[in-house]
């Protein structure tokens, strides 16, 4: 959970720092919900199952040898 909050952390003072880096994310994600708005509802059905299944693989996944 700290590595996670951390990398988290790191990640958005680099976005605040480098103008040009956080540009390209937002046109990235603008790009990305305007997609999602021009195939919707469809799209949005599809995020929703993709989500319920990433998240249950997560929950279910089998352990994993150390």
């Amino acid at each position: 959970m700290v590595r996670t909050i951390a990398l988290s952390a790191m990640g958005g003072g680099f976005m605040l720092i480098s103008q040009p880096f956080r540009m390209s994310v937002l046109g990235g994600v603008g790009a990305g919900v305007n997609k999602l708005q021009a195939y919707s509802p469809y799209s949005y059905i599809a995020l929703g199952l993709l989500l319920t299944c990433s998240a249950a693989y997560s929950v279910f996944a089998p352990q994993r040898p150390r």
